[in-house]
């Protein structure tokens, strides 16, 4: 997933790649490992290349602000900046945890047809149960996790493949 950092007026487009635990990246040709574990309502301890560093959180307009050893850095999701792509590509058939996770369940099967609301996952963040639900009406194409895996925001769980209007009326497809 691609990232656009920004820190005071210098921006700059990250590419991460999630790992089991975490994820990594290379900045200015310097490779990162990076894993967090949530300490607390807004903090984390961040593990960059086994180094451990606590950081506060904050959720911002699309993003969030990241302030480690007093240097605050606007980490910005390219996803939900002004892109060139298409809308058919930014449809979200894609069902990912909202900050580093753990699978607890996975409450939907390979193939089901599932409606606008309906639980597909249910994760655990810092104490608290989430429960990630489908966007629209739709099949279950993927299922990319398993329950106690630890699982980071851009990490694909569910994949969902809209429903067409003529599957919708017959009740069928696939």
């Amino acid at each position: 997933m691609d990232y656009r950092c920004k820190t005071g007026m210098i921006e700059t487009t990250l590419s991460c790649t999630t790992r089991k635990k975490g994820f990594s990246t290379e900045i200015d040709g310097t490779p990162f490992i990076v894993s967090a574990m949530p300490v607390g309502e807004k903090q984390m301890h961040l593990f960059i290349n086994g180094r451990s560093r606590l950081a506060c959180v904050e959720v911002i307009e699309g993003g969030k602000r990241i302030t480690i050893d007093g240097v605050p850095v606007e980490v910005l999701d390219a996803d939900r900046l002004p892109d060139t792509s298409s809308a058919k590509d930014d449809m979200p058939g894609d069902v990912t945890p909202p900050m580093p996770s753990v699978v607890l369940a996975i409450l939907v099967s390979l193939g089901d047809q599932v409606d606008k609301g309906t639980p597909l996952v249910t994760v655990s963040a810092m104490k608290m149960e989430t429960t990630l639900t489908a966007p629209f009406d739709a099949r279950i194409s993927s299922i990319n996790t398993a329950p106690g895996d630890q699982v980071m925001p851009g990490e694909i769980l569910v994949n969902l493949e809209p429903i067409t209007p003529e599957e919708e009326k017959t009740g069928t497809g696939g």
